[in-house]
């Protein structure tokens, strides 16, 4: 059973939230406190020492990232609630943290709850900086990226990585140093986090990283060999972007 509070400035969105959790999640989650701003979010977890919060993105006072840089030990898990914001979806992704989208189900409620059952009841600092950092004006990609693998959460920076390769649901990812990691999420979402950076996905199976091309070769209809020595073919619809991008390399 995990203690928890809930940050919602909302009250329809607070009250329904509550519902859910009274009616599907009783066995799961014990909900301490309620709070309407993000300073009385800062006083419910100081007072009640909650396991899991529900934190809304946009309070009226300040972001749910300001928050939880002015809360000195973040200790729990947190589980993000937003209508829309897709840049602040985009940081959370950043950083492997958990969130949902209002409305809220009840079989999306229940898995996010099941996943902070099972994963360390606390957010790494590491996530909170890059949380912050990312949702900064102008912010520029972080450093790290954290990756979900079958062994845990990983960090691991993002010039480093090679190329990404899709295996289904999975992604294979290629660091410069020769270690492959299976990530458990679809390539899609890792291209998604880490479009505007160097990466350009080549084919439907492959996004690479063009800092560790090693060549482009024209033969067979156009592939590059990367770094770690692998050939992507690069396909018909995407090499004159392809070609435009690596002229700037």
């Amino acid at each position: 059973m995990l203690n928890t509070v809930m940050v919602e400035d909302n009250s329809d969105a607070s009250e329904k939230l509550q519902f859910l959790l009274e009616k599907y999640c009783a066995g799961k989650a014990r909900l301490l406190a309620r709070a309407a701003s993000g300073q009385e979010g800062i006083a419910a977890i100081e007072v009640h020492r909650p396991e899991l919060v529900f934190l809304d993105i946009e309070l009226g006072d300040m972001t749910a990232f300001e928050m939880l840089e002015r809360i000195e030990n973040v200790d729990f898990q947190v589980i993000f609630t937003t209508a829309h914001d897709h840049y602040a979806i985009k940081a959370i992704r950043y950083s492997a943290v958990d969130y949902l989208q209002k409305p809220i189900g009840r079989e999306e409620l229940l898995a996010a709850i099941g996943r902070a059952e099972h994963s360390p009841r606390r957010i790494l600092k590491e996530q909170v900086s890059q949380l912050a950092q990312h949702t900064r004006p102008k912010a520029s990609l972080p450093e790290k990226i954290a990756l979900t693998t079958a062994e845990g959460l990983v960090f691991k920076k993002i010039n480093d990585i090679v190329r990404c390769e899709s295996d289904r649901m999975y992604t294979v990812v290629v660091m410069a140093d020769g270690e492959k990691m299976m990530v458990s999420k679809p390539m899609g979402q890792l291209e998604e986090i880490l479009e505007g950076g160097d990466f350009f996905r080549v084919h439907n199976s492959h996004l690479i990283n063009m800092n560790h091309i090693r060549r482009f070769v024209r033969a067979d209809g156009g592939y590059v060999v990367m770094d770690d020595g692998a050939t992507v073919s690069v396909a018909r619809n995407r090499k004159e972007d392809f070609l435009e991008l690596f002229s700037k390399f």
